[in-house]
């Protein structure tokens, strides 16, 4: 039974692409991946090799042309990540949608244990209190943050939300960026994410499956932060 489809950004890294998608193929062979090249090479002729739909985008992340802020995306930049997600989303059609990254490595077979809105990793970051301020103004409570490589959120949830989400980064996040040094978190897409399904009502709650070689838990069906290829 096929749980949840794949958002896999890609530039360079060819040998880590392999890596991860052989992996990821070994034990879960029939999963949609939308594989987007943020703005770095082609990699159409994995379509048929793995099973993958692809998409070339221009770069969100920076380069050396545009020398962008790495850490911190401004509203531009986010939103048109929010529309890969959404991509992803549509192209899959399944209710979750899984974050695969140059540095994750899937070991075998696992089941999400739905339902849920959003897993990331234990070892998280807490989010700043100036950010958990603006959540509460919506009613709701936020904590923690960590959807990086191997987590998984809930996609039907973000078709939700989404036009609303792109509104709110549209008009406030620019704004809160400026405003001071604690808001710049909201510029780190596994916090925005988060703090966009916290604003909603939606919980972050760690993955069962993901582990992390800092944390030392190496023997989870997935481990973010494998950089053998990275």
């Amino acid at each position: 039974m096929i749980e949840f489809g794949v958002f896999y950004q890609v530039y360079k890294n060819h040998g880590a692409v392999r890596f991860v998608l052989e992996n990821f193929r070994k034990h879960f062979p029939d999963n949609p991946v939308t594989l987007i090249s943020d703005g770095g090479d082609d990699f159409t002729y994995m379509e048929d090799e793995f099973g993958c739909k692809f998409f070339m985008k221009e770069n969100i992340f920076g380069d050396e042309q545009n020398e962008y802020d790495r850490h911190c995306y401004d509203a531009r930049r986010t939103i048109e990540w929010w529309k890969r997600q959404k991509l992803s989303c549509q192209e899959s059609g399944y209710e979750y949608t899984m974050i695969l990254e140059d540095d994750v490595y899937v070991k075998e077979h696992f089941d999400i244990q739905a339902p849920f809105q959003l897993r990331g990793v234990k070892s998280c970051n807490r989010i700043t209190a100036p950010i958990l301020r603006e959540i509460s103004k919506c009613g709701y409570e936020g904590n923690y943050y960590g959807m990086c490589g191997g987590s998984i959120y809930n996609a039907k949830t973000l078709i939700e939300i989404y036009d609303d989400v792109i509104e709110d980064i549209s008009q406030n996040h620019d704004k809160l960026l400026s405003e001071e040094l604690h808001f710049r978190p909201l510029g780190a897409v596994d916090c925005n994410i988060t703090y966009h399904f916290n604003k909603r009502g939606h919980k972050y709650e760690v993955a069962p499956w993901l582990g992390q070689v800092t944390e030392g838990n190496l023997d989870l069906p997935v481990i973010h932060q494998w950089k053998e290829h990275y």
